[in-house]
C-alpha cells in the first residue's frame, strides 16, 4: 500500500473513531426504561451540555426535548443509575411536563416534586425531606382536580412513631422493610398509628403474611380506632375472614370466619377495604368478597392485631382519602387543585396591576391572583401586560369584573438617595403556599450584603433574607417601608444568599405601561415594624399559574 492510500486509511479511522466518541459523549441512546440502545431502536437520547453537570434530552423521533436537568453521575448504560442534583424536568412529546423534581447536593429529592397528566393538569404532588417522603403522605388529583390524600408505610422508618416496644405481652419491631407484630400470650397484639381522616370515602389496604399463624387464630386490621370500646375490624384465618365492629363496648359482627378460597395460608395476603358513597366492599387477594352498609369510623387511628399466640408481618399500609377536603389554611381547596406553580407579587396601582418575576408567569396557560385582606380570600383572574425577560419582571393586569379597586396604595417608593450595604430590609411573601407552609403571608427580614447581584449583575442587589420556591416576586423593603426591589432568586446550597432586583428597572417597566401609573406616594415609615407589616401585607398577594 501507498504512503498516500495509507494516509487516507488513517484519516478515516481517525474520523471514524472521532465520529464514535462524539457520539459516545454528545448523544447517548436509550430505550424506553432508561436502558442504551442503539440509535435506530432508541427512545430518545441524552447530551451533556457541558454547561456544569447540566444535561438535556430528546425524543429520538420529533426532536422534542425530555429532559433538562443536573445529573452528578451519568450513566451511560442505564439512565435509573442517574444522580441528579437540583432542579430537574421531564417532557411528554407534546411539550407539556411530565415531572418536575428537586434534589440536594447528595442527589436526594428535597422539597416539592410535582407529576403532571400529559394534558398538562396536576397529578401528583410529593413533598421531600432529604430523600424521605414527609409524613409519607402523597397528594393525588384526578383530571377533574379531586384531590386525594395518600398515606404509604413502608416500614423502612418509624416517622409515624409506631410503638415499636417489647414487654413479656407482645413484640412490635421493623425489620427489612416490614412490621413484626408478636403476642406472647392467648390475649394477642396490636399496634396503631393515628392518621386524621377528613374525607368521607376512602380505601385501605394492607399486606398481611400469615404463613406462621395457628390454625384457629386471626389477624388482620383495625380500623376507625377510638378505644378498645369502639372500632373496626377485618381479619383474617387461615381459611376464612372476619368483619364487624364494636360499639360502646358492645361486638357487631357482620362475617364470622365465612370461607375464602383467595386467602394465601403460607404468604402474604392483601386485605382492602372501599369505603365509598354508602357502601363498604373488602377484598382479599384483589377478589371482592363482600360488601355492606357504611360503618362509621369512631376514631382517627387504624393499625393492626393478631390473636392467640401469634408473630404475623405486615409488609405494606396505604390509606387514600379521596376528594379530600382539609379543614387548615395549609391544604389546598379544590379551586387550586390545577394550579401548576406559585409565586408572590405585590400591587402597584390601585386599579390592579401585579408587579413579580417574569419566571414565574412564563409558562402560565391561565393566571390568576389571590388577595387575602382581612382574612378574607379572593383569587381574580389577570392578564400579562408586561415584561421584561432579561431582568426577570413582569406585570400583570386583574381583568376579573368582580375586582375592586383599593382606595388608595398604602406605601411608596423609594424616591432618592441609594441602599447602601447593610440597610436593613424585610419582604412579605408565600413560600410553599399550596405544598405545606400555608396561604397566609410570611414576613422575613435580613440586610443589604453587596450592591450588585449574582456574578456581579448591576441590576440586582444581594441579601441575606432567607427565600424559598414561592417568595419570587415578594417586594423588598426598607426600614421605612419603602419599595426599593423584588425578591428573584437564592442560592439554595448557600445560607440566606437571595438576589432582588433594584427598583429602577421596575420603574422603567411600568412607564411601558398602556396607560400612565402614578407610583405610590403613601408615607408609612412612622409606624412600628409590625404595623408596617400589617399595612403592606394588604398589597402582597400570591400568584397562582395554571
Amino acid at each position: 500500500m501507498g504512503f498516500f492510500s495509507k494516509c487516507l486509511v488513517s484519516i478515516f479511522i481517525f474520523a471514524a473513531q472521532l465520529t464514535f466518541s462524539q457520539s459516545n459523549n454528545n448523544k447517548i441512546y436509550f430505550d424506553k426504561s432508561g436502558k442504551q440502545t442503539a440509535e435506530l431502536q432508541s427512545y430518545y437520547y441524552r447530551v451533556n451540555t457541558g454547561k456544569g453537570g447540566i444535561y438535556k434530552s430528546y425524543y429520538t423521533n420529533g426532536g422534542a426535548i425530555s429532559f433538562e436537568g443536573g445529573i452528578i453521575n451519568a450513566s451511560e448504560t442505564d439512565e435509573n443509575l442517574n444522580v441528579y442534583t437540583g432542579k430537574c424536568t421531564w417532557y411528554y412529546k407534546n411539550g407539556k411536563k411530565k415531572a418536575e423534581r428537586k434534589f440536594n447536593t447528595a442527589g436526594q429529592e428535597n422539597g416539592l416534586t410535582t407529576y403532571y397528566y400529559e394534558s398538562g393538569k396536576v397529578w401528583k404532588e410529593i413533598e421531600f425531606i432529604n430523600g424521605t417522603i414527609a409524613n409519607n403522605t402523597i397528594s393525588e388529583y384526578d383530571e377533574d382536580g379531586i384531590l386525594s390524600k395518600i398515606f404509604e408505610e413502608k416500614f423502612d422508618n418509624n416517622n409515624k412513631d409506631w410503638d415499636l416496644y417489647t414487654s413479656d405481652k407482645t413484640s412490635a419491631r421493623l425489620n427489612g422493610g416490614k412490621l413484626f407484630l408478636t403476642s406472647f400470650t392467648n390475649a394477642g397484639a396490636a399496634r396503631f398509628i393515628g392518621i386524621p381522616n377528613v374525607s368521607e370515602d376512602f380505601t385501605l389496604e394492607a399486606v398481611i403474611n400469615i404463613q406462621t399463624l395457628k390454625d384457629g387464630d386471626k389477624a388482620g386490621i383495625i380500623y376507625g380506632f377510638k378505644d378498645w370500646q369502639n372500632y373496626n375490624f377485618y381479619l383474617i384465618s387461615k381459611k376464612g375472614f372476619f368483619i364487624g365492629f364494636v360499639y360502646e363496648g358492645v361486638i357487631a359482627m357482620k362475617v364470622e370466619g365465612m370461607y375464602s378460597s383467595e386467602i394465601r395460608p403460607n404468604d402474604a395476603n392483601l386485605l382492602k377495604i372501599i369505603a365509598i358513597g354508602d357502601k363498604n366492599i373488602y377484598s382479599i387477594n384483589g377478589a371482592i368478597q363482600y360488601s355492606s352498609d357504611r360503618t362509621k369510623n369512631f376514631g382517627s387511628s387504624l393499625g393492626f392485631s393478631v390473636s392467640g399466640k401469634n408473630t404475623v408481618s405486615i409488609e405494606s399500609l396505604t390509606f387514600k382519602q379521596i376528594n379530600y377536603s382539609g379543614n387548615s389554611s395549609s391544604e389546598k381547596s379544590r379551586e387550586d387543585a390545577n394550579v401548576q406553580a406559585t409565586g408572590s407579587g405585590v400591587i402597584l396601582t390601585v386599579n390592579g396591576y401585579v408587579l413579580t418575576n417574569y419566571h414565574v408567569v412564563e409558562n402560565a396557560n391561565k393566571l390568576f391572583v389571590e388577595i387575602n385582606i382581612g382574612g378574607t380570600s379572593n383569587t381574580y383572574h389577570a392578564t400579562l401586560i408586561e415584561k421584561d425577560k432579561d431582568n426577570d419582571l413582569a406585570i400583570l393586569k386583574i381583568d376579573d369584573s368582580n375586582f375592586k379597586q383599593y382606595n388608595e396604595v398604602e406605601y411608596s417608593f423609594l424616591d432618592n438617595g441609594g441602599t447602601d450595604v447593610g440597610t436593613s430590609v424585610f419582604t412579605i411573601g408565600f413560600p410553599y403556599a399550596l405544598s405545606g407552609m400555608g396561604k397566609s403571608a410570611k414576613f422575613t427580614d435580613g440586610k443589604i450584603s453587596s450592591k450588585t447581584g449574582y456574578n456581579g449583575a448591576v441590576n440586582s442587589f444581594q441579601t441575606s433574607i432567607p427565600i424559598q420556591p414561592g417568595n419570587s416576586g415578594s417586594p423588598l423593603f426598607n426600614n421605612k417601608g419603602q419599595l426599593i426591589g423584588i425578591m428573584n432568586a437564592s442560592i439554595r446550597e448557600a445560607d440566606n444568599v437571595s438576589y432582588a432586583i433594584k427598583l429602577n428597572y421596575i420603574k422603567n417597566l411600568m412607564e411601558l405601561l398602556p396607560e400612565t401609573p402614578a407610583f405610590p406616594s403613601k408615607n408609612i415609615a412612622q409606624l412600628s415594624t409590625e404595623e408596617k407589616v400589617k399595612v403592606l401585607t394588604k398589597y402582597v398577594v400570591l400568584i397562582k399559574v395554571k
